[in-house]
């Protein structure tokens, strides 16, 4: 595009936010159509929300392509379907999502979000979380809060005008639109419908090759909008738009509108008409958000004058509900992939389990038990199962650990006694000698990054080796496994001892961990090119293998020990991964000569990282990571992307995962809370000269309520008022019959 193209689609694009003509109607400049479908733009975020199997991709914009404040609409228990923006419901050629976005008429003219001036938030109304825009149309400050409603397949869109800036008495009108086609309209409800299944696979050979049929949904929605109260509005049935008002506001004055957007399934529809029970029922609509601040009640909370640690747990534990559906599925990066890994619900649903989502994770757990585990425990990865010298050894490993936790916090072990017969083959899979030789240890070409190499030995595999025997063990009764229960100790204790000290084989070198051996035992310190022309696997010839942000994990997980000069010379190393090719911060998952995708900081290495670090006492490193997560793109609204390009724009999705890993950093590692065996053990590390912290906890059917008085050793705990003295480690052992209560930690700081 030449420069001139560009500046005209600018202008163009710029206008939109000023006074026009009815917004939905625009059509967009062909140039910039494409930016719209970028996962990543500068300054673009997301905020996700979910009502039933209505997924809403909130789209917050700084550059000015058009309106700033938007959204997707997607089905949920399609994963195939987040793939790409367009295929989303509401996606319309030529216009993108300008039909979301709404308009405010002043005199005559519309005005709508502009970027630059648009401020965008996670925020909550009655305890509810909600996405909020505030910006302004003439004089007039317009805030929009969107939230959805459980269950409901219905998000509220509550608008509030200030009259904070009119010179006199005004009349305006909220226009709300939906995508061009088809509508419906009687009694002021206007309806949107489509006769297009939503997000079929883009060919029958992705369909039958990458992804089963059985997750291939076909949901015809019809999207419908209403309003609630008083307020006068008309629907236009021929442009498919709700009108609300004319709202008069005198200068100090403020008016509040909501509207409700139902998603409503139309698969089954013999003739095309309005639902029935779409008329205005505030009593409904009442019910529907008390039962949604009740769930938002029971889940878990984090409350502390530590802003950076509250407002980036409520992000994580806010966006984690609405990327996994009721049905347990969820697309492991949004915008990129379109498909499932055992690896990544496994960890997602780690950290929903510490967001006390219980519900969710047991939803999420049983579809992976059943559609992405085989019978013979192989599990699914990118959509499919793999040869077995291709298979990533870790998620048994990751998904055994998981479910123990689900179990720990939960008390529910029903999925594990259900799929006990399939638990058992996934956790025997690995020992097998097809995978495992005579050194106790995994091998296979697949790497823990999804990189083929030669045959050789993973870090990460052996990694999660030990902690998956490890935690089977502990859950040899809902297994019915008891008998296996000590030979599964015995191969992790084998396979750790291999890892640590084999005399040839050994994954230490020079007193630190290492990613990779041979079956020789030479270390492989380089890896072969990949990639487009312009990254690093192809432009520059050496390709290292270390460092790499794996050899974090064996430490994070507690398989060395965090305070051992082994974990010391680890993160010592890992160090130089940090702003390794830039300025802004964040660990590369390696060294950036071996990427093959772009050269970058990737927010969920980070977090393997900053896990390591706090458990080994490095808090200023563990803050310092937590700080990027909290400030880097997609921070603030609890999306973060898998990593920051640097010489290109590249289409990074959107993780689920990092979002777990956030939560359970939260939980674990700050506040200390985790298990051993069926025991809980407490041990918080708060930051040094942290303000005390209070933690409502979900606790199996009751609630764990955690008080740290602030940073520093822990000196002596109370549980509903009995003294509690931490043992040699520093930690508190809960007595094993705890079934929830007050739990007070005082500390150094403590006052």
């Amino acid at each position: 595009m030449t420069n001139r193209k560009w500046l005209l689609s600018l202008l163009l694009l710029t206008s939109l936010a000023c006074p026009v003509g009815q917004l939905s109607a625009v059509e967009l400049d062909s140039a910039v159509v494409p930016l719209l479908k970028r996962s990543f733009f500068e300054g673009r975020e997301y905020f996700v929300l979910r009502s039933g199997r209505a997924k809403m991709v909130v789209q917050a914009d700084k550059a000015d392509l058009g309106p700033a404040f938007t959204y997707l609409l997607f089905d949920a228990e399609n994963s195939k379907q987040t793939k790409l923006k367009e295929r989303a419901l509401n996606f319309a050629d030529g216009q993108g999502l300008v039909n979301s976005a709404l308009e405010v008429v002043l005199g005559g003219h519309a005005f709508t979000a502009l970027g630059h001036q648009t401020e965008t938030r996670w925020t909550t109304v009655d305890g509810i979380p909600a996405v909020e825009a505030v910006w302004w149309a003439g004089g007039l400050r317009v805030t929009e809060r969107i939230f959805a409603l459980v269950g409901e397949n219905a998000f509220v869109r509550r608008v509030q005008l200030e009259s904070v800036n009119l010179a006199g008495a005004e009349n305006v009108t909220l226009r709300f639109s939906l995508p061009p086609g088809q509508h419906l309209s009687k009694d002021g409800i206007v309806a949107w419908v489509t006769t297009v299944a939503s997000a079929e696979p883009a060919s029958a050979k992705e369909a039958t090759e990458k992804q089963p049929e059985k997750f291939v949904s076909k949901w015809n929605p019809m999207l419908v909008l209403t309003t609630r109260g008083a307020q006068p509005h008309r629907a236009n049935e021929k442009d498919g738009v709700l009108e609300v008002g004319p709202l008069a506001l005198s200068p100090g004055q403020s008016a509040s509108v909501d509207t409700i957007l139902h998603v409503r399934d139309g698969a089954k529809r013999d003739v095309i008409a309005l639902p029935d029970d779409l008329a205005q029922d505030d009593q409904h609509v009442d019910g529907a958000i008390a039962k949604t601040r009740n769930r938002w009640t029971g889940a878990s909370s984090v409350t502390t004058s530590d802003v950076l640690l509250r407002d980036i747990f409520d992000h994580a534990r806010f966006g984690l509900a609405g990327m996994v559906a009721d049905n347990g599925t969820m697309d492991a990066g949004m915008f990129e992939y379109g498909d499932q890994w055992v690896r990544d619900t496994s960890n997602t649903l780690l950290g929903m389990v510490h967001a006390g989502q219980f519900e969710l994770a047991r939803a999420g757990f049983e579809h992976v038990l059943k559609d992405l585990v085989r019978d013979d425990g192989a599990p699914m990865t990118a959509g499919a199962f793999d040869d077995p010298d291709q298979e990533e050894f870790d998620q048994m490993g990751e998904l055994i650990h998981a479910l123990k936790a689900y179990r720990d916090w939960s008390g529910d072990d029903s999925l594990i006694r259900q799929y006990r017969t399939k638990l058992r083959a996934m956790v025997e899979r690995p020992l097998n000698p097809t995978f495992r030789d005579s050194s106790a240890m995994l091998h296979n070409r697949r790497e823990y990054w999804e990189r083929t190499l030669d045959d050789g030995y993973e870090l990460v595999y052996q990694t999660y080796l030990v902690r998956g025997l490890r935690d089977a063990a502990d859950l040899a009764v809902p297994l019915d496994a008891s008998d296996r229960a000590a030979p599964w100790r015995a191969e992790a204790d084998r396979t750790l001892t291999a890892m640590l000290s084999h005399p040839t084989l050994a994954l230490v070198e020079n007193g630190r961990l290492i990613k990779r051996r041979g079956p020789d035992g030479r270390r492989i310190k380089e890896v072969p090119g990949w990639g487009k022309p312009d990254v690093p696997g192809q432009s520059e010839k050496i390709h290292l293998s270390d460092p790499d942000t794996g050899t974090a994990l064996p430490i994070a997980l507690g398989i060395v020990d965090p305070r051992s000069p082994l974990a010391r010379k680890t993160l010592d190393e890992l160090e130089s991964l940090w702003n390794a090719r830039w300025f802004g911060g964040g660990y590369d998952r390696y060294h950036s000569s071996g990427q093959g995708d772009q050269p970058g900081p990737w927010p969920f290495a980070s977090c393997f990282v900053m896990r390591a670090q706090h458990d080994a006492g490095r808090l200023d490193g563990s803050r310092r990571t937590l700080e990027w997560l909290a400030t880097v793109q997609g921070g603030r609204t609890g999306a973060w992307f898998e990593e920051i390009p640097l010489i290109r724009s590249t289409t990074p999705g959107v993780l689920p995962w990092i979002s777990g890993e956030v939560s359970l950093f939260v939980v674990r590692h700050v506040l200390g809370v985790r298990f051993e065996g069926d025991r809980m053990v407490l041990k918080p590390a708060l930051y040094p000269n942290s303000p005390p912290v209070k933690a409502d906890l979900r606790f199996r059917k009751a609630r764990l309520r955690l008080e740290v008085g602030g940073s520093g050793p822990v000196q002596f705990a109370e549980l509903d008022g009995h003294r509690i003295e931490p043992d040699r480690d520093g930690a508190i052992r809960v007595p094993a019959d705890f079934a929830g209560g007050v739990v007070v930690i005082r500390t150094a700081a403590s006052k």
